[in-house]
């Protein structure tokens, strides 16, 4: 008796066998898939299915519905077909009977799968090329004759096979054949023969000489059907030239057939209906598609006019393609003297106002045009265009290609990028980028007072090297001659670097000027206004700096009540130069007295010269009378020549008395003269 564990693993045991049969079961059916066909039940019910070379992707064979929409296999390039054997040629009256074998140059080669027919090529030149100028017909692949008239008599002419794949790629030529037309065999001169000379049955096929037998010779229904054996009437027994009275059926005379007459040549369908027709003026009608890979003529037009039609003509330099539909119109042109194509479109052909848009393209540059008006006496806004190999350029006018209204360029080149904004009146804003420098300038308009040229005025932005602070810098304008050449008036505004945390604005001008705001345009000259400055900040101008000269040694002696120039040694001279004011601070600091009497004075003053001469005086001088010692500071103003320099010379002058005893210079305490121009 089994246990309960004993089942459970026989169950076990059951169902794995189960799963491994189902497997193998599933694998077999999977092998069988394999080797079956893979299309074997399948269908194309749209699209196209695609054989495609394995090296190059390129589609070599399309089977399904083709672009034209209808189902077809088309074969597409392929490999050039090997050379063909070479062709056995014949002579023939006034022509060539030219022979394939089917077979190639190579004779173990088979010939390949996609070999479709050889071309024949006739030229009277050995060592010819063949061509679509030397080409008189085909051979199928599996070999036969073409017969080729006429040609001339007596003429050698040398004779090339060309293979062709069903993709329509051409292989290399056979080796050359040649042959020489034969005359066709004379007779003896008119009436030498008669009738009772020539025994019955005499006359056979090859003693009849070409168009011997004419239509007069021939009597009405002589020859019937069943006295042409099937093949006897070859192209080489028939004339150059077949003159129809009446006409020729190939196919059902009430269905698919095509017909010749003296009218023409006529094409019709299955059901009788006409496909196309080729009169007598040499006029072609098509009912039906025209399917080819080139259609040549002069000229080729479809639909009528004023509904939707189109027109593709050419000469021997030019072809010109025009479409349109009512007033809309387009043209494609290109000119193989100029060496440019071009295209024009309108919406309105008729009005010569309307806007027009025109892109050609010649050797070196492409160009376009969009005007607002095809008339360019009506100065419409226009847009034009070109680029070069060295640039591209885009130009928007007001007013069509002219500079009498505003207009902006846009312009680059391998280093360069550039916009320009200008007016009529001759004023423009630029902008530029180079590879380290961007910038924005503007150009006023010119004088009409008689004012020099200027160039622009502009803003930069740039760092003079890797290392120095990035800056932005304003340039006013510059004169090109005239006093004012070469000046011009600059703010730039520096940020901080690794060397100098602080931010810098350098101001350069001759004259800076604040003035009031604008009221309505106009400057405010009557409201008081006000400089202001933080308290964190302050003026430094070298042109202001103080200017100090202090006494070394005290004098000795001298005449009194004279002023006395002290020794530059003892009191030194000092040099300064006035600002735009011209005024001056002069401060002289002295300790001094003379006791000689309470009437007794010391006076400490100064002389000027160069811009202008000033004498000492005591109106401008410190002054001390009858006093022990008197320590203090006299301040003067003075209004001199503006921007002009100047040498300070201090002097003194004593009443009475005796230096060193009555009249005492204390040179322990400051003894000084301090200049500072002012604003």
């Amino acid at each position: 008796m089994t246990t309960p564990a004993e089942r459970e693993l026989k169950a076990a045991v059951q169902r794995l066998e189960t799963l491994f049969r189902e497997q193998q079961r599933e694998i077999r059916t999977l092998k069988t898939a394999r080797r079956a066909p893979q299309l074997g039940a399948s269908s194309i019910d749209s699209g196209a299915l695609e054989v495609r070379d394995p090296d190059t992707g390129a589609t070599r064979l399309r089977i399904g519905y083709q672009p034209d929409g209808r189902p077809a296999w088309v074969a597409e390039g392929g490999e050039p077909p090997p050379a063909p054997s070479t062709p056995a040629v014949a002579p023939a009256p006034v022509g060539l009977m030219v022979q394939w074998n089917g077979a190639l140059a190579d004779i173990e080669a088979a010939l390949p799968s996609d070999f479709d027919h050889v071309s024949v090529h006739v030229s009277a030149a050995s060592g010819f090329t063949p061509s679509a100028a030397t080409f008189v017909g085909t051979i199928s692949r599996v070999g036969g004759v073409l017969p080729v008239v006429p040609l001339d008599v007596g003429t050698t002419y040398y004779v090339v096979l060309v293979g062709v794949g069903i993709g329509g790629v051409e292989g290399a030529p056979s080796a050359e054949a040649f042959g020489i037309p034969e005359a066709v065999g004379g007779v003896p001169g008119p009436g030498s023969i008669t009738e009772t000379e020539i025994a019955d049955d005499a006359i056979s096929t090859p003693k009849l000489q070409a168009l011997a037998v004419n239509a007069a010779k021939i009597a009405a229904n002589a020859i019937e059907a069943g006295h042409i054996t099937a093949g006897a009437v070859e192209a080489s027994k028939l004339a150059a030239q077949i003159v129809l009275s009446t006409r020729i059926i190939a196919g059902d005379p009430a269905a698919a057939r095509v017909e010749i007459d003296q009218h023409g040549l006529r094409g019709y369908s299955a059901s009788n209906e006409l496909v196309f027709a080729i009169d007598d003026n040499g006029n072609a009608i098509f009912s039906g598609d025209i399917v080819g890979s080139q259609i040549s003529g002069s000229r080729i037009t479809t639909g009528t006019d004023p509904g939707p039609m189109g027109v593709i003509e050419g000469t021997s330099t030019t072809v010109v393609q025009r479409v349109q539909v009512g007033e809309t119109r387009a043209q494609l042109a290109a000119n193989g003297v100029s060496g440019q194509a071009n295209m024009i479109s309108s919406a309105e052909a008729s009005n010569p106002s309307a806007p027009i848009a025109g892109f050609a393209a010649q050797p070196g540059v492409v160009m376009f045009a969009l005007d607002s008006s095809a008339l360019p006496a009506d100065r419409m806004p226009a847009v034009t265009g070109q680029a070069t190999s060295s640039y591209a350029r885009l130009d928007l006018w007001s007013q069509r290609n002219s500079l009498d209204g505003p207009y902006a360029s846009l312009a680059a080149d391998p280093t360069s990028a550039s916009g320009t904004w200008g007016t009529a009146s001759g004023s423009q804003v630029r902008i530029q980028a180079l590879s380290d420098w961007v910038g924005i300038s503007a150009l006023p308009e010119p004088s009409t007072v008689g004012q020099p040229n200027a160039t622009p005025g502009t803003i930069y932005g740039f760092r003079r090297s890797g290392t120095d602070a990035p800056t932005l810098s304003i340039q006013s304008p510059m004169s090109t001659d005239g006093p004012g050449a070469d000046r011009r008036a600059i703010l730039h505004v520096e940020g901080g670097n690794s060397t100098r945390a602080h931010t810098v604005m350098n101001a350069a001008a001759r004259v800076h000027r604040i003035q009031g705001e604008l009221v309505s345009g106009s400057t405010d000259n009557s409201t008081d206004g006000v400089v202001e400055m933080a308290s964190t900040h302050s003026i430094s101008a070298p042109r202001h700096a103080p200017v100090r000269t202090d006494m070394v040694a005290a004098p000795t002696g001298g005449a009194t009540g004279t002023w006395i120039a002290f020794a530059s040694s003892a009191y030194p001279p000092i040099s300064f130069r006035t600002g735009w004011s011209g005024r001056v601070r002069i401060t002289i600091t002295a300790a001094a007295g003379n006791t000689n009497s309470n009437a007794s004075t010391i006076h400490f003053g100064f002389s000027l010269s160069g811009g202008s001469s000033v004498s000492a005086a005591v109106a401008r001088a410190w002054s001390a009378r009858g006093v022990l010692m008197q320590c203090c500071s006299r301040v003067l103003y003075m209004d001199l020549a503006a921007n002009a320099d100047y040498t300070l010379t201090p002097h003194y002058n004593y009443s009475n008395g005796t230096i060193g005893t009555n009249v005492n210079f204390y040179t322990t305490f400051e003894h000084s003269m301090v200049v500072e121009p002012l604003l």
